[in-house]
């Protein structure tokens, strides 16, 4: 047993040893490793060191050097002598440096090629830069389309970063506008089926009536005019006023604006461009005349095809100054023909009858969808009421009512809702609805065709056009006077039953509605004797106003259901004061038809006329309205 005990500690002990050994093999192997990696850790980044100082060393023989002029070295020498001028020596720095360098260039650059955002920021800050008059001029030579419509649409831009239009060419030399607006209207096409019975009356009044002479000089002899009488619908003769150029120009505008309308026609009109700039030239200071033009171009540039062709004449640069005109007719159309032209961007068309009044600066669509949160707000007039005049500040004594310059200063606004909003409401946008266009207005004169158009004529038209400009995309609210108000609740009430996704959305994103004493149940004028209610009324409307009509009652419950389901707010306001008009006091909407008995309802002593129209922003009229844009701000708010 001694034995097998000695071996056993001897087994023991061997196995011991090469545990051990064993053990501190493992341990060297593992030092060994560590060393390797260790190794090839400092080779990696002894490498990254070598390329690091390759790059260097290639960027040193590769780097540019701005050659200075001598003149400018002797400036520089002399610096212990004082003899500097900073400014001079800054404008020598300028110059030296190359094109491709300079913070104008790049941005040009960038607005010209960049993608989506880029452009958009470049052509921001590209707006706001202080350039010398030979900068501005190298910069306009060299924007693009793009560029070009976007500084045109930013607020206050130098307007020497656009290029003038062409020379006119030869072939105009001697001509007189008379003549080249006959050729013109007597190209545009007559058989379209999309033209109106009244654009071809019209158009051929102005070639038989006013252009056959083909002089100005004998219009002024021309002593007779075919009057249309409403009442009889017989064409008569009666004496009328001289007629100037200025008036004539006048005419045949209004008649190339209907043709206008036509998508088929706006190429036919792009012949006129030169003419216009004629006009322009000859007449600098007629709003009427640049408003017209205006309202033409808006409507070509809703067709992309001919963008290029405005961009190419100059047009771009005249509206670009149009747009900043203080005369409300002249600006208007300017900011809705850029914004047509800023397709791209801005994403949205502005179609007849419809104009942008908030922003003034480039209104864009950003790819984020974040930063285009906010709220739209719809003005809608009443009939024998226009955007360019109705929501204008009150005047009580009348003095502005028939004035074309409408430009507005520190004591009176023609237009509060974008006057009073724009200092206060970055996130807002102001549409203002001009529903009365040109056909309507034709319509008691026209004796080809009496134009008629419902109220619910009216409302789906004009809910179509508002869809294209962007409406119900996000909240909105709307603000209607007298019949605008009604064409509002048509409106809202057809959106909500339409089945149609995006109309369904509209009338969800509808957070309030603001009616300036609209006849929610008819006016007591339609009541009246065929000739008094004629005189205020088109036939159809009066129909449809007539105090207690059936389907205003029925239109008025299902707003009341409508308000119900989406909790929108309303605010109403009746008129308490009678109006004035030709000897007579009319009441046109008494309060129990001015109140729908709905929301909040104030009788205020104002008249039908001037109802829509506050005298401050102090006035409830305002104030009510503010309050309620705002709240609907806050709810839209992506930020808490």
């Amino acid at each position: 047993f001694a034995a097998i005990g000695t071996s056993s500690v001897v087994v023991s002990s061997g196995l011991l040893a090469y545990q051990m050994y064993h053990s501190n093999q493992q341990q060297e192997e593992i030092k060994q490793l560590q060393e390797r990696l260790n190794d090839q850790h400092i080779r990696i980044q002894h490498r990254k060191l070598l390329a690091e100082i390759a790059r260097e060393e290639s960027n040193a023989a590769n780097a540019q050097y701005i050659p200075v002029p001598q003149e400018l070295l002797d400036k520089l020498n002399r610096f212990d002598e004082m003899k500097l001028n900073p400014l001079e020596t800054k404008e020598d720095f300028k110059a030296i440096i190359p094109r491709n360098l300079k913070k104008n260039w790049r941005l040009l650059h960038q607005a010209n090629t960049g993608e989506y955002e880029l452009h958009l920021k470049a052509v921001k800050e590209l707006s706001k830069l202080k350039l010398s008059p030979g900068e501005y001029t190298q910069l306009a030579q060299s924007c693009n389309y793009r560029t070009a419509v976007g500084l045109a649409s930013c607020a206050n831009v130098d307007l020497r970063f656009f290029v003038p239009p062409p020379p006119l060419p030869p072939t105009l030399e001697g001509r007189t506008i008379v003549s080249l607006f006959k050729e013109v209207l007597t190209k545009l096409p007559r058989n379209s089926d999309q033209l109106h019975d009244c654009i071809n009356y019209y158009t051929t009044t102005a070639i038989d009536d006013y252009l056959s002479r083909g002089d100005a000089e004998e219009l002024l002899d021309s002593d007779i005019s075919h009057e249309f009488f409403r009442e009889s619908h017989h064409i008569h003769a009666i004496p009328r006023p001289q007629v100037d150029e200025e008036t004539l120009i006048e005419n045949c505008l209004q008649a190339l604006l209907s043709h206008s309308t036509v998508e088929e026609q706006c190429q036919e009109i792009l012949s006129a461009l030169p003419l216009f700039s004629m006009v322009i030239k000859a007449h600098p200071h007629n709003p009427r005349i640049k408003s017209l033009i205006g309202k033409i171009l808006a409507n070509i540039s809703l067709h992309k095809d001919h963008h290029l062709n405005l961009f190419r004449n100059g047009w771009v640069g005249i509206l670009a100054s149009w747009k900043q005109d203080p005369n409300l007719l002249v600006s208007l159309p300017a900011t809705k023909a850029l914004c047509n032209l800023d397709q791209e961007f801005g994403q949205h068309k502005y179609y007849p009858g419809i104009y942008l009044m908030l922003p003034t600066d480039r209104h864009v669509q950003h790819k984020n969808t974040l930063s285009n949160w906010g709220v739209d707000v719809v003005f809608i007039h009443g009939l024998l009421g226009g955007v360019f005049f109705t929501w204008r500040q009150q005047d009580k004594d009348n003095v502005r009512d028939f004035s074309t310059d409408q430009i507005s200063g520190d004591d009176y606004t023609f237009c509060w809702p974008r006057d009073w909003l724009q200092d206060d409401a970055s996130h807002v946008r102001v549409l203002g609805v001009d529903f009365d266009s040109y056909l309507s207005q034709w319509g008691g004169a026209c004796p080809t065709q009496t134009f008629k158009s419902s109220l619910e004529e009216r409302s789906e038209d004009i809910l179509w056009r508002l869809r294209q400009a962007g409406i119900g995309d996000r909240p909105v609210v709307f603000v209607g006077h007298s019949m605008g108000g009604l064409i509002i609740k048509k409106m809202l009430v057809s959106a909500q039953n339409s089945g149609n996704e995006e109309l369904e959305r509209l009338a969800e994103n509808t957070k309030g509605v603001i009616f300036y004493s609209t006849p929610h149940e008819g006016s007591q004028i339609a009541n009246l004797n065929s000739l008094v209610k004629y005189f205020f009324f088109p036939t159809v409307e009066v129909q449809e106003l007539e105090f207690g009509n059936p389907t205003l009652h029925e239109l008025n419950a299902y707003f009341k259901q409508f308000v119900e389901r989406f909790k929108t707010k309303v605010i109403s306001f009746g008129e308490m004061i009678p109006t004035r008009h030709l000897g007579l006091d009319l009441t046109f909407v008494p309060p129990e038809s001015s109140d729908p008995g709905v929301g909040e309802f104030y009788p205020v002593s104002y008249n039908h006329m001037d109802i829509c129209k506050p005298e401050s922003k102090k006035s409830i009229l305002f104030r009510k309205f503010y309050n309620l844009v705002w709240d609907a701000l806050d709810e839209a708010s992506p930020f808490e």
